[in-house]
């Protein structure tokens, strides 16, 4: 039995879900998630036609489950009803390669200097937009060869963990990998990369849920491995981390072949900032940081931080840098949701849902801003003009020249 088939009758229509809503402050036709989730789901489960075009307007922040007072997963449930949407043919065939950033990434990276001017072209971009639904007005982020995977795995005998790359950092930010294997071994870690492919939200939040349960397959298998021999699985990009810390249950729970293999790998899994402050916590953290010389900064956490039950990791490691000033900018949802800005309908709602935060970040008028989440990253750019970085870089920067 599904988590959500047993939370469904614990709605009392209390509308809490929709007060927490991001849409729902910035666009008054949206039916909201109560509407969305639980209501329709009853009408979905006696097989009456309920198909909703609101269900494309959810960002999958999964606020409206933080904020529930009865356990409902109401994500949940306007997830696996958006895998059900019916769409024009179009905007079907650009959500399954959205959903499909693995795929894009592969192709994208083979020749990465040609691929990059190709989608930075004025005329490509503008093409995209007109055939695919790709919106001219959003950049996509640098390709770059990936390098990660040919990283030596270390000896079954030093302390290790295993590190869930995701697409991004795969395909397009190498460094940042690096920063954070540099942070863990500093803390006296050994760190094994694992070759796990995407974690699927991507599939889920456009709708093809038979690729995300392709992929959580796919991807217990290779991580099952780490989790039996009792090492931590560790990422830094948060809605990986949300997905590997409940996806595998949802999407696999059903099989009970599967079932004790997903749980025991969902319980492995940290996001590093969670990892890093588990270790300062227990006096097992190097803190022999140097001061920086940088101005005022400003930190975001992405919703899918806030999903996983954290209290701003990254922000209270930063804290431990010597003359850092780090304002925690506390100004909900970015409205990026993953490939959702790039959509050329919803570019629009995205840029009106992160206008909050952007207005923020102009007040605090920081140097940078800090994030975990990359396309909060690439959103925070385009709407507030300031650049934007992962903490992990930041916190690799601090411990000095060399390291």
């Amino acid at each position: 039995m599904r988590h959500s088939d047993v939370s469904l009758d614990n709605c009392l229509k209390c509308s809490v879900c929709n007060s927490v809503c991001p849409v729902m402050t910035v666009h008054p036709a949206y039916p909201g998630p109560k509407h969305l989730g639980p209501e329709l789901e009853r009408f979905r489960r006696e097989g009456l036609p309920c198909d909703n075009d609101g269900l494309e307007d959810c960002l999958g922040c999964e606020r409206c489950d933080m904020a529930c007072p009865n356990q409902v997963n109401v994500a949940e449930l306007i997830l696996a009803a958006k895998g059900r949407h019916k769409k024009p043919p179009l905007r079907r065939l650009r959500d399954a390669l959205l959903a499909r950033p693995a795929l894009l990434g592969r192709v994208f990276s083979l020749w990465p200097a040609l691929s990059n001017r190709l989608l930075a072209w004025p005329l490509m971009k503008r093409l995209m937009a007109l055939t695919a639904g790709i919106t001219a007005r959003r950049g996509f982020p640098a390709y770059a060869r990936p390098r990660l995977d040919r990283r030596p795995q270390p000896a079954e005998e030093e302390k290790r963990v295993t590190f869930f790359l995701g697409c991004s950092m795969r395909y397009n930010e190498p460094e940042l990998g690096e920063d954070c294997f540099a942070l863990l071994e500093r803390n006296g870690f050994a760190v094994a990369v694992s070759p796990a492919s995407c974690c699927g939200y991507p599939a889920l939040a456009n709708g093809q849920p038979a690729e995300a349960r392709r992929r959580a397959r796919a991807n217990l298998d290779l991580l099952w491995p780490a989790a039996a021999r009792g090492e931590a699985i560790v990422t830094a990009c948060t809605t990986c981390g949300q997905l590997l810390k409940t996806g595998f249950t949802a999407q696999l729970g059903d099989d009970p072949a599967l079932a004790e293999k997903a749980r025991a790998v969902e319980a492995a899994v940290y996001d590093l900032g969670e990892f890093l402050l588990d270790l300062a916590e227990r006096d097992q953290f190097d803190r022999a940081f140097t001061p920086l010389a940088h101005g005022p900064l400003a930190y975001h956490a992405p919703c899918h931080q806030t999903a996983q039950g954290l209290s701003r990791p990254w922000y209270h490691l930063l804290r431990l840098v010597p003359a850092l000033e780090v304002t925690d900018l506390d100004a909900g949802c970015c409205g990026m949701a993953g490939t959702f800005g790039f959509k050329e309908e919803k570019y629009p709602l995205s840029m009106t849902v992160g206008a909050r935060l952007f207005q923020a970040i102009d007040s605090a008028a920081p140097e940078a801003v800090l994030s975990e989440c990359p396309t909060c990253r690439m959103q925070i750019t385009q709407g507030s003009g300031r650049p934007a970085r992962h903490p992990a870089s930041l916190l690799r920067e601090a411990y000095g020249p060399g390291q």
